[in-house]
């Protein structure tokens, strides 16, 4: 009997504490981006109410955030064989598959979600399954935006006030960055409950996005004005502020968010994401750093160190540093699941090799990894190329090139230009001079490319018969010399090389015609900009 009595007293004093610890104190946790916190109370509702699924759904929920998915599934697992048929659980598994990129087996689970709630005519009357399922739909890196827009135009038919529902509805027309109807139903939500600043601060992300600064800080303004300490606001404030490259301020506010969610490695790690896609690389490696000495085995953040490494490095050189990044990467992909590396994975190893200036093998073998994982990134084709006329193998630089040019939603000049450079070191004349001539095409005032289509077309003229490559150096000198204040104070000295190259050569074309004259005046002007030119002064002195 007492036993009895200090069992009923026990689940008393439990669910007098969990009175104050409620559902809608842990969806607070979680819109704060306090995922310890939330984690922490819905382990206590579940162990008290082991039967009610949302519980298990917003715990899966907190662990997705805290980038422990395994633990996600269980709760998800363990809600399922709760409650068999409530649909949030299963939109939490669907969630999961697209994290891991198994877009098939997520739709299974969407589809078991909404199957609890679907009539005969194939609407589905749950608006809160909708909403579990639409958001399941577009919070991993593979989304399924079209079926998420189409879910909460047929909850919104139902539901027209569902604070909810319209949030997410925005939510989903974000990341299809369809902005205008993002906007509308933030608003709508705005319109039915003005006290939460949730919608507002999604309002000043669309105004972030298209670069409309000054009103996404007024959105911003009234988020706080309702909740001066909601984390999500200052979050976005951060990132406003790194978009006007206001980086003092940014990292501020960044640690008023942090104070107002909670410092835990996963909240870090985001902050080190944006950092990282702001570019702001260096602050970012800064972060890492700090994270690291905290968790030295936390697998995404030893990737985006050697990403950051790689980014900081471009343009620079730094050995050891680039061995560092390699470490670290490697530690990563030797620790993570298989399925879960990307093409970029091999992308910024192989940067990093080719930083250390003594594995270019390896890095071109790093860059057909990636290729293979990321077909359509067109960019790993011109770092190849790169590598390539690093190891003087122009034929396959200029296979990349032109792989790349294929493949680049938009090719410049610039691009033709270094396809016809790798063609002319490998030798390829008559291929490199039509680069040159589509370079010509496309800037018809950019000197280089008649100066590098003289060299082309001298190299198909080693007897000088043709006046082609006359003409173009012609017209190379000719762009350079328009302006003759200009050409002598800086363009003179920057084009020396090509100079001495056109001159030189319309020198000895002149001689080859017993154009003495005309020879001497170009061999003058090499010897102007190259005094030693063994060349030119062999023919001026014996031309005197």
């Amino acid at each position: 009997m007492r036993k009895k009595m200090i069992i009923m007293v026990h689940a008393f004093i439990l669910s007098m504490a969990l009175q104050a610890q409620s559902l809608q104190d842990g969806l607070r946790f979680i819109d704060s981006e306090k995922y310890e916190a939330s984690r922490d109370l819905f382990k206590k509702l579940v162990a008290a109410e082991p039967k009610n699924p949302e519980y298990w759904y917003y715990l899966g929920q907190s662990y997705i955030n805290l980038l422990q998915n395994d633990s996600a599934k269980a709760s998800f697992d363990a809600g399922i064989q709760a409650v068999p048929t409530h649909p949030a659980n299963y939109a939490g598994l669907g969630e999961l598959e697209l994290i891991a990129e198994n877009k098939d087996a997520a739709k299974v689970h969407f589809d078991k979600a909404l199957s609890f709630s679907k009539t005969r005519a194939g609407i589905i009357s749950d608006v809160k399954a909708i909403t579990y399922v639409a958001n399941g739909m577009i919070n991993a890196p593979l989304k399924m935006l079209d079926e998420a827009e189409a879910l909460i135009k047929m909850g919104y038919e139902q539901d027209k006030k569902n604070y909810d529902l319209l949030v997410t509805g925005g939510d989903v027309y974000l990341e299809k960055n369809d902005g205008g109807n993002a906007a509308t139903f933030y608003e709508r939500a705005i319109a039915i409950d003005n006290k939460r600043p949730k919608a507002f601060v999604r309002v000043s992300v669309i105004r972030i996005r298209v670069k409309n600064y000054e009103q996404a800080q007024v959105d911003l303004t009234k988020a706080f004005e309702k909740d001066p300490n909601y984390a999500q606001a200052w979050k976005y404030q951060a990132e406003l502020y790194y978009a006007q490259r206001k980086f003092a301020q940014a990292k501020e506010a960044y640690t008023k968010y942090l104070e107002f969610s909670e410092p835990s490695v996963a909240n870090q790690v985001r902050f080190v994401r944006i950092l990282f896609l702001s570019k702001a690389y260096n602050e970012a490696l800064e972060k890492i750093e700090t994270v690291l000495s905290q968790d030295k085995e936390n697998l995404l953040l030893n990737r985006l160190r050697a990403y950051s490494i790689a980014e900081v490095l471009e343009g620079k050189s730094n050995p050891e540093q680039a061995r560092s990044g390699i470490t670290s990467l490697n530690f990563y992909l030797s620790k993570v699941d298989p399925k879960k590396i990307i093409g970029a994975d091999y992308e910024y190893l192989a940067k990093l090799q080719i930083k250390t200036g003594s594995d270019d093998s390896s890095a071109l073998m790093n860059y057909r990894k990636a290729l293979e994982l990321s077909p359509n990134n067109a960019d790993i084709y011109t770092d190849m190329a790169k590598a390539y006329n690093k190891m003087r193998m122009f034929d396959s630089a200029a296979w990349a090139y032109e792989s790349y040019i294929l493949s680049a939603k938009k090719v410049t000049a610039a691009d033709h230009f270094l396809l016809g450079k790798a063609l002319y070191n490998s030798k390829q004349y008559a291929k490199a001079d039509s680069s040159f001539i589509r370079v010509s095409e496309m800037k018809p005032d950019y000197p280089d490319s008649y100066l590098w289509r003289g060299n082309c077309l001298s190299g198909l003229d080693p007897d000088f018969k043709s006046e082609a490559p006359k003409a173009q150096y012609e017209k190379y000198i000719e762009l350079l010399t328009i302006d003759p204040e200009k050409f002598e104070t800086s363009l003179k000295a920057k084009n020396k090389a090509g100079l001495i190259n056109a001159y030189s050569y319309l020198g000895y074309y002149n001689l080859n015609k017993d154009k003495n004259t005309e020879a001497k005046e170009f061999y003058k002007k090499v010897i102007d900009l190259d005094p030693n030119n063994t060349q030119a002064k062999k023919v001026l002195a014996d031309k005197k």
